[in-house]
């Protein structure tokens, strides 16, 4: 990547009115970080499409970008959605893009998370989206062992959505079963109304000061998402 090239955090997007500001939080803190001009878009529920976005750097005279895609697994957006927007961008406005790898489920989102684990937990819940693709949720359910390992504690993955028990009924019984103190972490970069779901379904819980829950990854992932970038 040119030192001039501007980088785009392609995320997937979301109804929910604190995620568009918070990926741009997130834009803002690689800017910071790498000195590169960065921006957010967003692959479905927002006007900043890929494409719209290309199409604001091509009017500034910008004809590349570097595009970091804020996804964890490489499952149906990552496949097809995201090589369909970067193709559908240049044919609209001729901006050549480099594509990164995303995010993933490598060493350092795994000590990302580990370095966010309340001091006298008992056992960790990694909660995420979910997927139909094979492989994905798999790949998801290894990085909350690793997470577990980094940590020295029981972990558990569960999925908001997909195949099997999934949602906030599951959730809900696998806090109430889990070692105590239990700790539920998202594996999202920004609010959403699948976490919202989650969070009231834990909050439920009878023991409920032994249950401590996370937050989206935020600006945290800045520096994974610079690491991408030089990649």
């Amino acid at each position: 990547m040119s030192a001039a090239d501007p980088v785009i955090c392609l995320a997937h997007g979301s109804r929910h009115p604190a995620a568009d500001p918070a990926i741009a939080r997130i834009s803002d803190a690689v800017a910071g970080l790498t000195g590169a001009p960065a921006c957010p878009a967003y692959l479905d529920f927002s006007p900043l499409t890929l494409t719209t976005v290309a199409a604001t750097l091509a009017a500034s005279g910008r004809r590349r970008a570097t595009v970091v895609p804020m996804l964890f697994t490489r499952a149906f957006h990552m496949r097809h959605d995201v090589p369909e927007a970067l193709a559908a961008a240049t044919e609209e406005t001729g901006v050549e893009f480099t594509l990164s790898d995303g995010l993933g489920t490598g060493d350092d989102v795994a000590e990302l998370l580990a370095s966010r684990i309340p001091a006298d937990t008992g056992h960790y819940v990694l909660y995420s989206v979910g997927s139909t693709v094979a492989g994905a949720n798999e790949a998801v359910s290894a990085l909350a062992r690793r997470v577990g390992e980094l940590a020295g504690l029981s972990a558990t993955h569960l999925t908001a959505t997909g195949p099997g028990d999934t949602g906030p009924d599951a959730l809900l019984a696998a806090v109430r079963s889990a070692p105590r103190p239990v700790h539920v972490a998202p594996l999202f970069s920004a609010p959403g109304t699948l976490w919202d779901l989650a969070v009231a379904a834990v909050t439920a819980v009878e023991d409920r000061p032994t249950v401590t829950l996370g937050v989206p990854l935020g600006t945290t992932l800045a520096p994974l998402i610079a690491e991408r970038m030089s990649r």
